[in-house]
């Protein structure tokens, strides 16, 4: 019997949390707490195309259809109702999140489009040396993720730099697969490290060089340049101290766990973030960020985590929901 890889649930479960605390820090106003979470979002891309670009799995696309494609487009549609009625009924309180460019659910249409073409990019992974796989990940990252990054940033953007950003989607999908798969020597780990770091170090004091863009708008958060070389960096942090490690059950329950309901937490928690900060609003009650946004981010992880278990348990339906 196969073993059950751990560290991508470590890194889905870590994923999850961070995309609750920049939600919150969002919501506070904590520009530089939410630079620093980004690196979240390509993860779970990451995470995504490490599975769905394995050249050995075979599902038909109409199998594709049903239980991936389906599922995100029934989320995609009651989510963005429900969405829509909660950001009217509280005025507009996280209009930032709930609608317009920043729309959370805007995630789910990038991932529709990935899945959309992974058998096609499946086909070049299977036969795909590491070197070529290489080239994808650093030419679509300059061209998809650097290049509009930069040309956004100095207002000289043309209509072809956002066409640019698909590559660097696709470049981030198979960047997972690569990092999966990819003999990785000692000087590239460390090249890998180090530029997560510096982009870190970076966040950390402040020196946010992103746009508006690409701080609000998850699928642009995809793309960020400093937020994916992030990821790539905690990844292999993740891969390389976990693969080969057995983890007492005791463990690895809460984090599997975390995993598993890591969707359903994601579309739940900004409904309920809106109407935290509403009911707040209301009371007149304002809490300083160091107390708000752990707390909110504490309760609505697991707010979020039981009601997500608990669509979940509906029959037939349940599962396209959470």
């Amino acid at each position: 019997m196969k073993r059950r890889m751990v560290y991508p649930d470590v890194l889905r479960a870590l994923s999850c949390i961070a995309v609750v605390f920049l939600s919150v820090s969002m919501a506070a106003g904590s520009t530089a707490l939410s630079g620093l979470l980004t690196w979240a979002v390509p993860l779970f891309v990451m995470l995504s195309g490490m599975f769905f670009l394995d050249g050995s799995w075979y599902i038909s696309p109409r199998d594709m259809a049903q239980k991936y494609g389906l599922r995100l487009l029934a989320s995609y549609i009651v989510w963005f109702l429900v969405a829509a009625v909660v950001n009217q009924a509280t005025g507009g309180v996280l209009k930032g999140i709930l609608s317009g460019q920043g729309l959370y659910l805007n995630f789910l249409f990038v991932m529709i489009i990935l899945y959309a073409i992974s058998p096609v990019l499946r086909v070049f992974t299977r036969a795909a040396q590491p070197r070529e796989l290489q080239f994808v990940v650093i030419f679509g990252y300059l061209i998809g993720c650097v290049y509009p990054f930069f040309q956004i940033l100095l207002g000289t953007t043309r209509l072809a730099d956002y066409a640019m950003l698909g590559f660097g989607l696709i470049a981030v999908f198979v960047t997972g697969w690569y990092l999966r798969t990819a003999m990785l020597t000692r000087k590239q780990l460390r090249m890998i490290y180090l530029l997560g770091g510096i982009c870190l170090l970076l966040t950390l004091r402040g020196f946010w060089f992103g746009s508006t863009a690409f701080t609000t708008d998850p699928a642009m958060m995809i793309v960020s340049p400093d937020a994916v070389l992030i990821a790539m960096a905690l990844f292999l942090v993740v891969k390389n101290t976990l693969s080969g490690r057995r983890l007492s059950r005791k463990v690895l329950r809460p984090i599997a766990a975390l995993s598993q309901l890591s969707f359903g937490i994601y579309l739940i928690h900004p409904i309920l973030l809106a109407l935290l900060c509403y009911v707040l609003n209301r009371a007149g009650i304002v809490l300083p960020a160091g107390v708000f946004i752990p707390v909110a981010a504490i309760g609505l992880l697991i707010v979020s985590g039981a009601l997500a278990y608990g669509i979940r348990k509906i029959p037939k339906i349940g599962k396209y929901l959470a």
